[in-house]
């Protein structure tokens, strides 16, 4: 184990010692891959942030129940009644407002008091306001409970405003498939970079390991140090990624600052966790260490056919 320790620790510094050789390219290279994982990650930044405003800022949708303004007021609390009996397990909380409540309410906002006061009779009806549990807050299952209070007696009209949550929803849907998408080409192309890397270090390299093949050593201690190169290149790549991902948010923040104290409301941009950058990390080095991998067992299988 301790020899296994000394040869990983040497063949990690010559690794090292060569790419600082070699500043500028090695430079260019983790800058292509990291400006290659920023697009992904910013993209997931846009969706996570676009999830957590929907969740903050949009109301949970509710129900709203009209009833038929010739009910007594007997009739009329009996209805209430069994509108709050109706499905409980679905309904998290009711709220009634009588005819007499919706006109004072509309009298305070709208202005129209005076002409209100012509009338001879309230021309609004009675609204009962109902907010269904988490559970059941799907668009399918409040218009299945929405048709299902439509259908008892005494209810004129049941109206559901979803119009804002289909569209929150498709835009969700729409930001998630971009971001997917994203990273599916992104991580391709990091894949190549640091595979066509580490190919050409392979080839630059092909006299010492011509005298390794003689020595008698094995491909995987031949191939240690490029899969060594291909890891510190996706270390580096997501390190410098993640950097140009907190930019880009600190960039973009005194902005939606403004624009959200224009609409009085508080909201702060989200960045990643810590769970979120380590996993960041770990896959990079995981694609660094697979294509540097794919690149020179291929290679090496290649010279060890000529002999």
């Amino acid at each position: 184990m301790q020899l296994i320790n000394t040869q990983t620790r040497f063949i990690l510094t010559a690794v090292w010692q060569d790419l600082l050789k070699r500043k500028f390219g090695t430079f260019l290279t983790v800058l292509v891959i990291a400006v290659s994982l920023t697009i992904p990650t910013v993209s997931y930044l846009l969706w996570k942030n676009t999830h957590h405003a929907a969740t903050e800022f949009y109301p949970e949708p509710e129900l709203t129940v009209y009833l038929h303004k010739n009910l007594s007021d007997k009739d009329t609390n009996a209805l209430v009644e069994r509108i709050r009996a109706f499905e409980t397990d679905k309904i998290d909380r009711l709220n009634y407002i009588s005819r007499q409540q919706s006109l004072e309410e509309f009298r305070s906002w709208s202005g129209f008091g005076h002409a209100l006061d012509i009338l001879d009779d309230n021309p609004l009806p009675a609204v009962v306001t109902l907010k269904p549990k988490k559970a059941f807050s799907q668009p399918e299952q409040m218009l299945a409970l929405r048709d299902s209070l439509q259908s008892i007696k005494g209810v004129q009209e049941v109206r559901l405003d979803n119009g804002w949550l289909e569209k929150l929803t498709a835009l969700t849907e729409l930001i998630a498939r971009i971001a997917v998408t994203c990273t599916v080409l992104m991580l391709i192309a990091v894949f190549l970079v640091i595979g066509n890397s580490v190919r050409s270090d392979v080839s630059n390299s092909r006299a010492s390991i011509d005298v390794m093949q003689l020595l008698g050593a094995t491909d995987y201690f031949i191939a240690r140090p490029f899969l060594y190169t291909g890891m510190i290149y996706g270390l580096l790549g997501s390190l410098f990624a993640l950097l140009f991902s907190l930019m880009t948010i600190s960039y973009f923040t005194s902005i939606v600052r403004y624009v959200s104290d224009m609409f009085t409301v508080k909201f702060e941009l989200l960045g990643f966790t810590l769970s979120e950058s380590f996993l960041i990390v770990i896959i990079s080095i995981f694609l660094g260490w697979l294509s540097a991998k794919l690149a020179t067992n291929r290679y090496i299988q290649k010279l060890s056919k000529q002999y």
